[in-house]
């Protein structure tokens, strides 16, 4: 079994793409650590992942959503997002970055299906990263802000980008010049009835849609939809993994837990982009 340490070895060897967030220099190994040209050093934390976050910032996105959406990716209900993506990336290796990968269960998939691959996995929570680390793939898995990327410029063939804000301008910059970024966002109908539980509208579509139209042209477009029926358990765990429920305290996120639903919906939009000339 490849130790995790190992595995961020071969993944940056692989990649070669890091670049220092002091300098901007090239960023290559350096015994145990890495580091460029001028000495500026990237901090390797002790589950073998990169931090290049000058402080901390804190993050909703906590070990708790992350259990939840453990238990959401295992039931398959984001399965059909990975089919659509790999269905819109042309033939050949890619170097993916997942900005904003969360727990990293995305890339993963991607790597797993495509061992010929190689990619990064990014995100501002300490504790996705720490996740991530957990998943099978040699990935580069870094702390890092999505507006200051610490990737040399033209180093991913795609970026992935689901149900993230986009910071567009350092996705141009790290993606080759015939690269895809593959934004995911929701249709009207996502999770549908989560939203009912607490009195809240359908998803307002249109403002993500038009804002990627005006920064990019769309090349490539599949929509997934699936009412999946859940348990009370798998219904918990959708409460609990979403974004959408944490303004609310432990005991309100209870409070609808144990109100199932019979359902819940998927609805998400995936679009390949290439950046207009």
């Amino acid at each position: 079994m490849v130790s995790k340490r190992e595995k961020l070895y071969q993944a940056v060897e692989r990649l070669k793409g890091l670049r220092c967030p002091v300098c901007g220099g090239d960023v290559e190994r350096a015994g145990e650590a890495f580091a460029c040209a001028r000495g500026h050093s990237v901090n390797v934390h002790r589950k073998w992942c990169l931090n290049v976050l000058s402080v901390p910032i804190e993050s909703c996105y906590d070990r708790g959503l992350f259990a939840a959406r453990r238990q959401v990716f295992a039931a398959g209900c984001y399965a059909p997002v990975v089919e659509a993506v790999e269905a819109l990336l042309p033939e050949g290796k890619h170097r993916l970055l997942d900005a904003g990968c969360g727990d990293g269960w995305y890339l993963n998939a991607l790597l797993t299906r495509h061992p010929d691959w190689c990619g990064a996995g990014v995100d501002i929570s300490r504790d996705a990263i720490m996740a991530a680390t957990d998943q099978p793939c040699a990935a580069v898995w870094c702390t890092a802000d999505l507006r200051r990327l610490p990737f040399r410029d033209g180093c991913f063939t795609a970026v992935l980008d689901v149900l993230t804000p986009a910071s567009y301008a350092e996705f141009a910059r790290v993606l080759t010049d015939d690269g895809l970024l593959v934004k995911v966002y929701p249709g009207r109908e996502y999770l549908r009835e989560l939203r009912a539980a607490r009195g809240l509208p359908p998803y307002e579509e249109g403002q993500v849609d038009a804002y990627l139209r005006q920064k990019t042209t769309v090349v490539g477009e599949k929509r997934v939809t699936a009412a999946w029926p859940v348990t009370p358990e798998l219904w918990r765990s959708f409460v609990w993994m979403t974004p959408l429920n944490q303004d609310l305290s432990a005991e309100e996120k209870e409070a609808l837990a144990v109100k199932p639903a019979d359902t819940v919906t998927i609805d998400l939009h995936v679009a390949a982009c290439r950046w207009r000339a």
